[in-house]
């Protein structure tokens, strides 16, 4: 007598189950997970003896595109670099993106400008005004692996400040995920370094230093 045909289709089913990625205790390869800032960037983070009245700079939180503001690394597609964009499941953030760009610009501006004092998280009801209220939105940050990266931003110091856009550039060194992630480093730095160069006039000239020895005068010779 024959077998029913679902006794023997049973078996073949469970097989191409057994064979499928995650099933029956398969699991999928975890993903690499990246920072934008470098780990020595706390090292400018360091105290510093700054006087009570040193002049602040306010870091409003970055705004990113949709396209970005995701954990995956988002990169331009080879074949079509001014159109497709393909988030990396395998490279991911591993901090959120706009946060990894506030401690860049905060640890270059300290280098740039030692005399100030950088709030990250400025409160909504500060006791004195800041020197600078860095506002900034992020257009476009991406590239092909190994081609040349475009960040172009629009920023301004002060809600009263007329918005600036810049683009900055940098060339990977190679096709590799490091060196598309150092090209941002770059780029970000390049964009920290613009923001110091125009925060700079703002800020007080630095007071005369206690050490300066006092003028000497000459004592009349006595007769």
């Amino acid at each position: 007598m024959n077998k029913p045909i679902h006794h023997l289709l049973l078996p073949a089913a469970l097989a191409a189950l057994l064979l499928l990625p995650g099933c029956f205790g398969g699991r999928s390869p975890s993903p690499h997970l990246h920072t934008l800032a470098p780990a020595t960037i706390w090292d400018t983070f360091a105290s510093r003896d700054l006087p009570a009245d040193a002049p602040r700079i306010d870091i409003a939180p970055v705004t990113l595109p949709r396209h970005l503001d995701r954990p995956q690394i988002v990169i331009l597609s080879d074949a079509t670099p001014d159109a497709e964009l393909v988030p990396l499941d395998q490279h991911r953030w591993a901090t959120p993106l706009d946060a990894s760009i506030r401690e860049l610009l905060a640890a270059r501006l300290l280098e740039k400008l030692p005399s100030a004092t950088i709030d990250l998280y400025p409160s909504t009801t500060p006791s004195t005004p800041a020197a600078a209220t860095v506002t900034l939105r992020i257009l476009r940050m991406e590239a092909p692996l190994g081609g040349s990266l475009d960040l172009v931003a629009s920023w301004q110091l002060s809600p009263s400040d007329a918005p600036r856009i810049a683009h900055y550039r940098a060339l990977p060194a190679d096709a590799s995920i490091p060196s598309y992630i150092r090209a941002l480093r770059e780029a970000v730095t390049l964009l920290a370094d613009d923001l110091s160069a125009h925060i700079a006039p703002l800020l007080p000239s630095p007071a005369p230093s206690d050490t300066t020895p006092a003028p000497t005068r000459r004592r009349r010779a006595a007769k």
